[in-house]
């Protein structure tokens, strides 16, 4: 008996019956959420209002989008061979790391030249979005989309380019999903029932400016080699003036099927410190 091949199947199997049965139990959950959830916001809407909150933006359109799960990555090198002036090492087989040979001058550091670099020099960079430029750490954030909506703080489905004092791009590491698939019922909460779902949670403060809102996925469910993600909002807030006249911007993210707040980098945070 083979028992690497054996305990191989189980784990698939195991895998496909959990999505199988949460399947089930999110279409279920989203009629009950979806009767309870509209019935609370008509009551905070004139707290919008009262509270002289501005929603730049506002859209009352609801984007209809499934569950999706996906499998890590598992990289090979014949697949990369494409990618000139690079010296690629795969890690675990997921974890692809790769140093610039001939370090890419950019004339500067824009959301521009950043995005046309991955486009035409990491493998399916075209699949990746800007998240984040931190000029101090000279370090930039790409987050892999699935049907052009990003999947926010995911360390399977991320990249991370750097460079240098010369703006010149040194290296990068990637991960990403294969296979990503939909699943369950389409129904969403409207950008606007996210913001009113943040108010009533009470993050949202009198005089606040709501000035992005953008639907995505996050983390839901963590299986063996499959991840389920659930439709989540990502919404960008301008805080009104401090004691010192200084304005804060914070980030929020709502769960799109359940209104719930998910606080996604510090359980991202969370989930690789249970790696190291």
């Amino acid at each position: 008996m083979d028992w690497n091949k054996t305990k191989t199947i189980f784990i698939i199997v195991f895998s496909i019956l959990n999505v199988f049965l949460y399947t089930m139990y999110v279409n279920k959950y989203n009629e009950d959420m979806k009767i309870e959830f509209i019935g609370e916001t008509d009551n905070i809407s004139n707290r919008l209002k009262e509270e002289n909150i501005t929603f730049k933006g506002q859209t009352d359109e609801s984007e209809n989008v499934s569950y999706i799960s996906g499998k890590i990555k598992q990289f090979s090198q014949d697949e990369l061979s494409h990618l000139q002036n690079q010296h690629i090492q795969i890690h675990n087989g997921t974890d692809l790391e790769s140093k610039i040979i001939s370090p890419t001058p950019l004339t500067e550091i824009t959301d521009e030249s950043l995005t046309d670099f991955v486009e035409h020099n990491v493998y399916k960079g075209g699949s990746y979005k800007l998240w984040k430029i931190n000029k101090e750490e000279k370090e930039a954030i790409f987050f892999q989309s699935s049907e052009n909506r990003m999947i926010y703080y995911n360390q399977n489905a991320e990249i991370k380019i750097h460079w240098n004092d010369d703006l010149e791009i040194t290296r990068y590491e990637q991960k990403m999903f294969d296979s990503l698939k939909s699943f369950g019922e389409k129904y969403t909460l409207n950008s606007t029932e996210a913001v009113k779902a943040i108010l009533a949670n009470g993050y949202l403060p009198a005089n606040s400016t709501v000035t992005k809102t953008q639907l995505g996925y996050s983390t839901l469910v963590l299986l063996t080699e499959t991840q389920v993600l659930s439709p989540t909002w990502y919404i960008h807030v301008v805080l009104p003036k401090d004691k010192k006249g200084e304005k804060k911007e914070v980030d929020y993210f709502v769960n799109a099927v359940d209104g719930t707040i998910v606080d996604i980098e510090q359980n991202a945070k969370e989930t690789e410190l249970k790696k190291q």
